[in-house]
């Protein structure tokens, strides 16, 4: 290609990458239209519409752009605009000295923006969610091993305890040290639907329950089957982690149900959120 063609292919990159750039701050001034309809103060966040428009973007994407680089532009930009409307926002992310793949989970799907704070123990993060309602908490994904379970706390009734409003990694980055593992997102705002999700509820009872059990009574509450479940003793108490698919709120009549059927006299069903499903990347 001789030199002059060249310079005319630059120029034109130099025009897209002016019309790229004024687009970003044409919806800088929407979304802060958006803002000023809604109270001040609160976490402007919503993971559901997140996943949305991150799901429609990957689906429609084609040529040799890559995926994941989509995914990481429209990831920075939806979490500047967050950060744009809610002052004070900070991340508090559990990641323990030998385990700095959180930090990379919640940098790719938080961005470089936002502050981060790091903490060595889910317990910490679950205080910095609870001390501040403009705090999200990044916490390892629950797993039967765990010898002091975060999850069971969140069925409490206190207005500070967050809720499960995402799962880590929504996309798979291939680069980072965060491969294999995995991590729920924790807010003080409720989990919103995508179209595809996973609820989370947290089964508290004195005597052990069967799997076969729980999911009997499910049905007969008229929720959906699960796609998985956790068993886990503390103190003596059985504490089950279960998975149906969609969203389900804590006052769902079902719940009660729920407790109906398994015979749960002193012990409850609460939902504690729910995540959209994550999605593979493009090849």
């Amino acid at each position: 290609m001789d030199a002059p063609n060249l310079e005319i292919l630059r120029q034109e990159i130099d025009a897209i990458d002016t019309d790229l750039h004024g687009l970003i701050r044409r919806r800088s001034e929407v979304v802060a239209h958006i803002s000023s309809t809604k109270p001040s103060g609160g976490l402007a966040l919503r993971p559901g519409r997140e996943a949305q428009v991150l799901r429609k973007r990957l689906a429609t994407h084609d040529g040799k752009f890559p995926a994941g680089a989509v995914y990481r532009m429209w990831r920075e930009m939806m979490s500047a605009f967050t950060l744009i409307q809610t002052p004070g926002l900070k991340i508090a992310i559990c990641r323990p000295a030998d385990q700095p793949g959180y930090w990379d989970l919640a940098r790719d799907h938080f961005g470089c923006q936002i502050p981060f704070v790091a903490h060595d123990t889910p317990a910490g993060v679950l205080a910095a969610v609870r001390a501040g309602p403009t705090t999200i908490g990044v916490v390892p994904a629950p797993l039967e091993a765990d010898s002091t379970p975060w999850w069971p706390m969140l069925a409490g009734k206190d207005t500070t305890l967050p809720t499960v409003i995402a799962r880590l990694p929504f996309l798979s980055m291939p680069n980072a040290r965060a491969r294999g593992i995995s991590a729920f997102v924790l807010a003080r705002i409720d989990a919103e639907p995508s179209g595809s999700d996973r609820a989370l509820i947290a089964i508290e009872a004195n005597n052990g329950l069967s799997r076969d059990r729980i999911a009997a009574a499910l049905a007969k509450a008229g929720l959906p089957a699960f796609t998985s479940a956790l068993d886990q003793v503390m103190a003596g108490v059985h504490h089950y982690l279960v998975e149906v698919p969609g969203v389900i709120a804590d006052e769902d009549p079902r719940l009660r149900e729920l407790e109906a059927a398994l015979g749960l006299e002193n012990g409850r069903a609460a939902a504690i959120g729910a995540y959209a499903v994550p999605i593979d990347a493009k090849p």
